[in-house]
């Protein structure tokens, strides 16, 4: 059984209902669950199957990177994390929609929780730096169009392309294939968390976070998540992209 699900609360409210079938079969299971989800949430999961009496349920933790028209095109990341046995029947699944697979080589469901949500950490991480250096662009007297073209020379990763040409284009209010704020602040939220809980700081995390809020506060947390830019647009006194826009008041500023 796959299960691909929107946060932890819907993760936990289906797999109550899960486990609760699980214990009235008389075969064993394989849960493959992708969401992202705190490593905590998994682990509680994989105990609750793992205590059923009589039953050898076995539940693996393997969440992709990339959105739906990203697995019909047989390009997502699996990671994977569990039983190695299981995971190795699965593997006929995932590469029929995957370009890599990442074997973490544990049995630890949670480890594969962690490595999501660093993974994701990139990529907000990368918004935020490229909503930072194309509002200076702009307001600098830079064209922005040239900046891309600098980007998909020297930065010639697929997410950055993408998302440097939404914030310039404007395409940060379009749903379709994209990523919205409010699922955005959900995983920040569980970045900072992670970060608190290993005692370590994502600083970067934090700014990513205030201008995610900024954005939902608005109303606006169905635009998609690279819509940040526009708390920085805001701030340096730029209308928005894509519509909606966020007061200055919203946005703090940052110490010199």
């Amino acid at each position: 059984i796959f299960t691909s699900l929107s946060n932890d609360t819907a993760v936990e409210e289906i797999y109550s209902q899960l486990i609760d079938l699980a214990a009235q079969v008389d075969h064993s299971i394989i849960f493959v669950e992708t969401s992202t989800i705190y490593p905590t949430l998994a682990s509680s999961i994989s105990k609750q199957l793992a205590a059923l009496p009589n039953q050898e349920h076995i539940y693996l933790q393997c969440p992709v990177f990339g959105r739906p028209p990203v697995a019909k095109a047989a390009k997502l990341i699996w990671v994977t994390s569990g039983d190695d046995r299981a995971i190795k029947k699965m593997c006929l699944y995932f590469t029929t929609m995957s370009k890599s697979i990442i074997h973490l080589k544990t049995p630890d469901v949670a480890k594969a929780c962690r490595f999501k949500l660093i993974g994701n950490f990139f990529v907000v991480g990368s918004m935020e730096l490229l909503a930072e250096g194309l509002t200076l662009a702009e307001k600098s007297g830079v064209d922005p169009e040239s900046m891309i073209k600098f980007i998909e020379v020297f930065f010639p990763a697929p997410s950055w392309i993408e998302y440097s040409r939404k914030m310039v284009e404007g395409a940060v209010s379009q749903r379709d294939g994209g990523f919205p704020v409010n699922l955005g602040l959900k995983d920040v939220g569980h970045m900072q968390r992670l970060a608190l809980d290993s005692g370590t700081a994502l600083p970067t995390a934090d700014l990513a976070y205030r201008h995610l809020k900024a954005q939902q506060d608005q109303g606006l947390g169905e635009q998609d998540w690279s819509s940040l830019i526009n708390s920085l647009r805001s701030a340096s006194k730029l209308p928005a992209v894509g519509g909606g826009q966020v007061s200055c008041g919203e946005v703090e500023k940052r110490e010199e």
